[in-house]
């Protein structure tokens, strides 16, 4: 048996008892060790005034320090040391890259149910027995006053029963308060930051096998700086993935000393230093002015011109975004945790080619498929970064996760309100009433968060109090929302199931977007009358009837004939191939619009003018294939509107959605407006989630920030709404709105490289053209998805050409609602 394959048992005591081999008379399966150095997230939230401590490395890593050693083994009964492998025991195990044996601590038995073999196996989860002492360790309350980093560290581990190898060089100076009541661990990741230094956590043997010292190696730098490890994809490398992050860029520092001073005397007069290319390459308003700004504080330098120094030093470390790197390596590559890694994929886009340090490790001795090594930079600086730059990744508003942590913690207390849309008295001509449950914390709604059973409704006699049991049980799985019967009344409560808050919203978007239409602007074909079709394409559906993409957009050319702006509505098939074509005198600017197939002809709903009177309304038509039609011949006006609106239909559930250029939203029942009344159930403006509708400045300009609305549509009760210009003032941004709890469920900044590696960056100094345009939802039971339209640029042989996409992108119900 080779040490490389096995895992041996030691008794709570630390002494050898048996052992668990790949190979041997008792096996395990499954296991994954992770040893880390620092968060590999890349999205650290750092004291505001950024780095409090600077060493002579100038090592930029230090506030994002956190170091970890854990892992799981799989293990089966019924050999002979099977029993052996319990919680409350340790495994201790070689690792070759560290030459290191390791300890850990049986923290936890799971069971695991049968193998394949019909064994009963259970899992175990695995700490290092530093993490297990350093928890339950107190250390005697005292003060460290200015004391240094092998001062600090030696009392910490004084009476820890750990031999401490101290061979750190950092010079810094840290206070630290012993309170008499906090365990270790706590204070030993802070002195790790506050000294700028790394540790390991192994053990040294007698020469029969049992542990003869526990030691804790404290050093400025694991691992190598020789770069001796050469990593190529193809070749040790059968997976990489690249992560880069831009919402910490700075390209402006103010640096500040102990007592407050500041660099201007020696930078003429200014308290801050900038990187302008820097800022033209990721601030994506640079020519307004502005700068991606940060502050950082150095508590022990009082000089100016070392003040300034070390704050170039720094803003050089920060003017670029952040990238990691997640590897999946062959058998033979085994980096050690913090040696420095040179690596190329030049199949990439872009090509990669990296030197950065490993900061997490990942072995397995039984499946060498499991390694895994992550390695890049990682950040200390808090920048003070505008809204418009966001992680490309924005999965979940990390604001949300904290805050739900607090509330599952009792940190933040949850509470319900009830909304009642319709009211609360009953009239002739009510036949219903909702009730909806809303759930807040620190002023956030956090609905959407919720399962449906984690809202409980119990109703009430308003005069005797009797609950009403058959009620709440008929309602029992009716989640935020519940309708009432004609003329019902009583007390209705609901209370909300703190365990039922869940990581994720209800609805979420991938990032796996696929292109299913493009025309370059130039070459689109002309339609039945010879008119060019080159036009953006406000909004389009697809019609999985009959295979066909329907588009709209605002029309001028030979066969207008009104003072109202004209609709064009062309088809293509998905490869492009032009089918036919209608107009619509009348039929406004076509940002939206709704569309059902009935006996396969294509049935439209739009808002329209008749041109007879200038009056506004609510129209449908059916296609009938290159005719012009408006109000009155061929279009029917269904409902009167007081004033534009971009509607779209959900026919499935039976409701109407209109949006304004203001924000304004409102819904209304299908069944209503074919009753010819405009009469919204939900009503509400865009602002409640912080989306800024766009408005003009004296000059006439966009502002700074503002949300230019595209076009919306709904799946009820989701609502998507997308906006984004070709002036670039604001981001290309997706919102997804529960309009029932009125919760933002998610926003999406949509940004070039997700949907194609050749398309011109709008950060760049040309501002090139990236306007969203359609957004869609189509709820197809098996593969729920978005089409977003863009009217991009890229460059080909040489020139730019403007084209129109559409793409296709699956979004995922939360599984349990």
């Amino acid at each position: 048996m080779s040490k490389d394959s096995q895992y041996i048992i030691l008794d709570p005591q630390m002494k050898v008892i048996g052992v668990t081999d790949i190979n041997g008379a008792t096996p395990f399966s499954a296991d994954t060790i992770t040893r880390q150095i620092a968060d590999t997230d890349n999205t650290t939230d750092d004291v505001s005034t950024g780095i409090e401590n600077f060493n002579t490395n100038n090592d930029p890593n230090a506030n994002s320090k956190n170091w970890n050693h854990t892992g799981e083994i799989t293990v089966a009964e019924g050999y002979p040391d099977s029993y052996k492998v319990a919680a409350n025991n340790y495994l201790m195990y070689w690792d070759d890259s560290a030459q290191q044996y390791y300890l850990m601590y049986i923290s936890q038995e799971i069971d695991s149910g049968t193998d394949a073999s019909g064994r009963h196996v259970n899992t175990y989860e695995l700490e290092n027995v530093l993490i297990t002492n350093m928890n339950s360790y107190i250390p005697m309350k005292q003060t460290l006053t200015n004391a240094n980093a092998k001062d600090s560290f030696t009392t910490l581990f004084t009476n820890s029963n750990w031999k401490l190898d101290f061979q750190a060089t950092s010079a810094l100076l840290s206070t630290t308060e012993f309170d008499g009541t906090s365990n270790a661990m706590g204070y030993l990741q802070a002195m790790l930051v506050a000294f700028d230094v790394e540790m390991d956590a192994y053990v040294e043997l007698y020469s029969d096998g049992n542990v003869k010292d526990l030691v804790v190696k404290i050093v400025d730098q694991l691992g190598t700086d020789a770069n001796h490890w050469v990593v190529d994809y193809g070749k040790n490398l059968t997976g990489i993935t690249r992560t880069t992050v831009y919402s910490n860029v700075v390209t402006k520092l103010h640096i500040l000393g102990k007592n407050g001073e500041t660099i201007a005397s020696v930078n003429k007069g200014k308290d801050y230093l900038v990187n302008d290319q820097a800022n033209e390459l990721y601030n994506p308003n640079w020519k307004k002015g502005t700068y991606l700004e940060g502050t950082t504080t150095f508590a022990n330098v009082d000089q100016y011109q070392a003040l300034k120094d070390l704050g170039q030093k720094q803003l050089d470390m920060f003017s670029h975004p952040r990238i990691s790197y997640e590897v999946t390596p062959t058998a033979d590559f085994k980096p050690s945790l913090g040696d420095n890694i040179r690596g190329t994929d030049w199949k990439m886009t872009p090509e990669l080619a990296i030197d950065a340090r490993v900061i997490s490790v990942t072995t397995s001795k039984a499946d060498y498929t499991q390694n895994l090594a992550q390695f890049g930079e990682f950040v200390t600086l808090h920048p003070v970064t505008p809204s418009y730059i966001q992680d490309l990744f924005n999965k979940m508003n990390g604001q949300i996760a904290s805050l739900l942590d607090d509330v599952k913690n009792g940190k933040t207390i949850a509470t319900a309100k009830a909304i009642t849309p319709l009211g609360t008295s009953w009239s002739s001509v009510d036949d219903s009433k909702t009730i909806i449950a809303q759930v807040w914390a620190d002023g956030t709604n956090i609905t959407s968060y919720i399962s449906p059973s984690g809202f409980t409704w119990y109703k009430s006699d308003l005069t005797t109090g009797v609950h009403d049991v058959d009620w709440e049980n008929a309602n029992a799985s009716d989640g935020y929302q519940i309708t009432l019967d004609n003329g019902e009344t009583g007390h209705f409560e609901c209370h909300i199931d703190g365990d039922c808050i869940q990581d994720t919203a209800e609805v979420d978007i991938t990032a796996e977007n696929t292109l299913v239409l493009n025309f370059e602007h130039s070459k689109m074909p002309k339609d039945h009358w010879g008119d060019s079709t080159n036009g953006a394409m406000q909004y389009v559906h697809y019609d999985a009837v009959n295979n066909l993409y329907i588009g709209a957009m605002a029309y001028g050319g030979s066969q207008s004939e009104s003072k109202y702006t004209d609709l064009e509505y062309n088809r293509f098939k998905p490869d492009g191939t032009y089918v036919d074509s209608m107009i619509v005198l009348g039929g406004s600017h076509g940002a939206s619009f709704g569309c059902q197939v009935i006996d396969g002809i294509p049935q439209i709903w739009q808002y329209a003018v008749d041109i007879s009177d200038g009056s506004t309304h609510l129209a449908n038509f059916d296609w009938k294939a290159n005719t012009v039609i408006k109000i009155g011949s061929g279009a029917t006006a269904v409902c009167d509107l007081n004033e534009y609106k971009r509607i779209n239909v959900d026919f499935k559930n039976g409701w109407v959605v209109s949006s304004d250029g203001a924000g304004l939203i409102e819904i209304c029942k299908l069944d209503d407006v074919k009753g010819g009344s405009w009469s919204p159930i939900y009503r509400f403006n865009l602002s409640l989630f912080g989306v800024h509708p766009t408005q003009a400045s004296v000059d006439g300009s966009a502002i700074v920030g503002s949300n230019t609305l595209q076009a919306n549509d709904i799946d009820f009760p989701y609502l998507f709404v997308n906006a984004g210009d070709a002036n670039h003032v604001g981001q290309p941004i997706l919102w997804c709105i529960n309009v029932v709890t009125e919760t933002l469920v998610f926003k999406e900044v949509n940004t070039t490289d997700r949907f194609g590696a050749d398309i011109l960056n709008v950060n760049d100094s040309e501002n090139y053209d990236f306007e969203p345009e359609t957004i869609g939802v189509y709820a197809d039971s098996d593969s729920p998805y978005v089409l977003q339209g863009f009217n991009y640029k890229k460059l080909e042989d040489g020139a730019i050409h403007l084209l129109r996409g559409l793409w296709k992108t699956p979004i995922e119900f939360r599984k349990g609602g």
